[in-house]
């Protein structure tokens, strides 16, 4: 304490911490020792959350892309002596997808700090800093991701930062800072792999070498097949967009940082040592043959030699095409990295969709092969267990996107909890939870619900067995389990609160197929409720004509699966493009 005053926590909480003597910046303060805090979430004050309302977080989603495309060049400039040599897709492919998720939390974090000086500036606060001169070591994008991005140092570095910013435009009157004892952290240092390890990467970098790379859902004969139609010149002109069209000239926005921020010393503090030992060639002649188009692996946003391989592609003058992997594509509300990196590059295949808000890309619908093997694959009829799939709850705003806020994951969290209790003790006896994979800075999972329902056991081992083997399933977020269910035909009952999971217009009228229908709930309780009624027969429920035609309704703009083989709609594409 200083002379009475509360203290501003920035990082990780300390023990022994009141909410008389403390003020929490946000969730993540309690991360990793809820167990030392008892009912925190209650019993402590937290400033409001700056990007709860849809405009907030897509004013912020501009100006980070602003921010993005405009710290291009100087990151070059600072990586390579001769940047300017290069072409700006060699740079705009190589560095947007690290350098959109550090904008984003730039972005984000000054938001937050505005926040708490508007809402605790007339109150006595004292708030320790980290200095300037702390070093961080990212080994590769992961790392920053997992430890930066959701680290307590990195983020009360970063914050710090923000705050020093703060002060020259005019600190609270009421408030005083100190610096702490600087820190140096390491994060990923390489470890000796295995034989087995070192195959399995020798296999995996042979298969990013196809024009169609094996993914997620594809097998490796599809793979194969793909690549060979891909092997023409790329018909038509390039609908690749530079990202200079983010950026301030083109757009008007910028991140509307204060003036005395160093943003690039930021940027400098973040990037991981995966860039900046890449060496990087004096030119890029254009490619001998015509522009041709390959695909490029979701792995691009974590491998960074990968990722140069398909930057010498684009400098050559060749075009890329990404290719959804998953749920929220075409739904969100508004979207950040995927809108920078992988709707700007010439072509994007989606799983049915065709427009995705006001983003802009070239979008094709094509069924999907991880979608098409389980179509009508359910087969729980005679299934004993209701199973509840959760997601991820990340105690920090690491994604610019309309996902739920730290604050509305706190009481997503409890919505969980609430469900649960408003079960019938039978059904909850059989229910099982799959929670979503442990990840850094994030809230209990499964031991914070399992304790208080000891009833419910946990769902381990692959979901999508367990998925088509239930007898009702129930997911409380949009998600790629939703759509995966709902083509497989599983039994399924959906609650969340979709202000909180904003989406597009055009999704927004497709949830409410759903509502009508009765598959999609607002709160635990009535989801609950529907379990209670239907869970004798969820079949004879599922299979009416209302159900089925909503559900087939939602799959054929989110989730499409054609008759006959899916190869030969994904074949002729490819040779067209």
């Amino acid at each position: 304490m200083d002379h009475g005053r509360s203290i501003l926590v920035l990082g990780r909480i300390p023990r022994g911490a009141e909410p008389e003597t403390h003020r929490p910046a946000g969730p993540w303060c309690f991360v990793e020792q809820e167990e030392f805090f008892p009912a925190w979430d209650r019993r402590f004050t937290f400033p409001p959350e700056p990007l709860a309302e849809v405009p907030a977080m897509e004013r912020a989603c501009r100006r980070a892309k602003a921010l993005c495309a405009d710290s291009i060049a100087p990151l070059a400039a600072e990586l390579c002596p001769h940047s300017a040599s290069l072409p700006a897709t060699y740079w705009e492919t190589l560095l947007a997808p690290w350098a959109v998720n550090m904008a984003s939390q730039i972005v984000e974090r000054w938001d937050r700090v505005k926040s708490m000086a508007e809402v605790w500036g007339n109150d006595a606060l004292h708030v320790p800093l980290l200095p300037p001169d702390c070093r961080f070591t990212f080994h590769t994008e992961p790392d920053f991701a997992l430890h930066g991005a959701l680290g307590h140092t990195f983020n009360h570095w970063l914050f710090s930062r923000l705050f020093e910013a703060l002060f020259h435009e005019g600190w609270p009157q009421n408030w005083t800072w100190e610096y702490l004892e600087p820190v140096n952290r390491e994060y990923g240092a390489a470890k000796c792999l295995s034989g087995k390890e070192r195959l399995r990467g020798i296999l995996r970098n042979a298969m990013l070498r196809l024009p169609f790379p094996r993914l997620k859902g594809v097998r490796l004969g599809q793979s194969l097949r793909f690549s060979l139609a891909l092997l023409h010149k790329s018909r038509g002109h390039d609908c690749s967009q530079p990202l200079s069209s983010y950026g301030r000239a083109a757009t008007g926005y910028d991140a509307a940082l204060p003036e005395h921020l160093g943003v690039m010393a930021l940027f400098r503090a973040g990037m991981p040592r995966s860039l900046k030992k890449l060496d990087h060639p004096k030119r890029l002649s254009p490619g001998m043959l015509a522009p041709r188009l390959r695909v490029a692996s979701i792995l691009a946003y974590e491998d960074a030699e990968y990722r140069q391989k398909l930057a010498f592609w684009r400098g050559r003058g060749h075009r890329l095409m990404y290719v959804q992997h998953g749920g929220n594509y075409g739904q969100v509300r508004c979207a950040c990295d995927t809108a920078v990196v992988e709707y700007s590059q010439h072509a994007f295949a989606t799983w049915g969709w065709s427009e995705h808000g006001s983003s802009r890309g070239n979008f094709i619908p094509l069924p999907y092969p991880q979608l098409a093997r389980i179509k009508k694959r359910w087969h729980g009829q005679d299934g004993h267990n209701l199973l509840f799939v959760g997601t991820e709850m990340p105690a920090y705003g690491y994604r610019l996107d309309a996902h739920p806020t730290p604050l509305q994951l706190v009481d997503y969290r409890r919505d969980k909890l609430r469900f649960f209790e408003s079960l019938e003790k039978s059904i909850r006896g059989s229910s099982l939870y799959r929670p979503y994979f442990p990840l850094p800075g994030s809230l209990r999972d499964a031991d914070w619900l399992l304790e208080r329902m000891p009833q419910v056991r946990l769902a381990t081992g692959p979901l999508q067995p367990q998925m088509l083997a239930c007898r009702l399933l129930v997911v409380d977020h949009n998600c790629t389990t939703t759509l995966e269910a709902l083509v497989a035909n599983v039994p399924t009952i959906l609650f969340w609160r979709r202000d909180v999971w904003p989406v597009t217009p055009q999704s927004d009228a497709l949830l409410d197929v759903l509502v009508r229908a009765g598959i999609l709930y607002a709160t635990p309780e009535e989801a609950a409720a529907k379990v209670a009624e239907v869970w004798e027969d969820p079949r004879a429920w599922w299979s009416r004509t209302s159900v089925q035609d909503a559900r087939r309704a939602f799959c054929a703009l989110q989730a499409l699966t054609l008759k006959g083989d899916e190869n030969h709609y994904w074949i002729s594409t490819l040779k067209s493009l």
